[in-house]
């Protein structure tokens, strides 16, 4: 896990106030997550597919904050693995929602709303945000309630900024814990 008192310096983060959010949202507990909203993870593709929200197995259009949303859907097999061996069945394990274009404002108001549903588990390291910057890597990553949602700023091939939240389930969550705790911290 990141180091929650080091307040994040790119300016991505730089909206005032954000410091005293990254301590106020370490201390909150998260509820237990089992997908979102009609979605829920263990769902086979054929019981996804039927919602009225979802043109097929792999992508729904749901409206979220106002506006139409698309959900992008990722299966696995029931313990959540990337790739089942044939003949596993598969259950919805991760949700993908593109949020829209990135802007500052747009990102710190998701950023409170997680905020305050969701305890904060990562923020990105020094080396995360400069990778980033440097276009070195695609995604800026925000973990909450121990990995289980991600917030994260994506670039796209032509550079422009998209921010995407993702609900994904324990295995799932699991593995991005361990990609997070195998980055090396800056020491002061």
């Amino acid at each position: 896990m990141g180091n929650l008192s080091r307040t994040p310096s790119p300016p991505l983060f730089a909206a005032a106030g954000l410091a005293g959010l990254l301590l106020w949202a370490s201390s909150l507990h998260a509820a237990p997550i089992h997908g979102f909203g009609e979605l829920k993870f263990g769902m086979p593709p054929t019981e996804v597919a039927a919602l009225a929200g979802c043109s097929s197995q792999t992508e729904c259009l749901f409206d979220l904050l106002g506006k139409n949303r698309y959900f992008v859907l990722n299966y696995g097999p029931a313990r959540g693995a990337t790739d089942p061996p044939a003949g596993t069945a598969v259950r919805l394990s991760r949700i993908d929602i593109d949020m829209g274009a990135y802007t500052r404002e747009w990102f710190q108001e998701l950023f409170e709303l997680f905020s305050s549903q969701y305890a904060l588990s990562h923020h990105p390291t020094e080396q995360e945000d400069q990778s980033f910057r440097e276009e070195r890597s695609r995604e800026l990553v925000m973990g909450f309630a121990e990995g289980l949602v991600l917030l994260k700023v994506v670039r796209r091939p032509f550079g422009n900024l998209i921010i995407h939240m993702v609900y994904q389930d324990a295995d799932h969550a699991q593995a991005q814990q361990a990609v997070w705790n195998s980055v090396p911290t800056s020491s002061p």
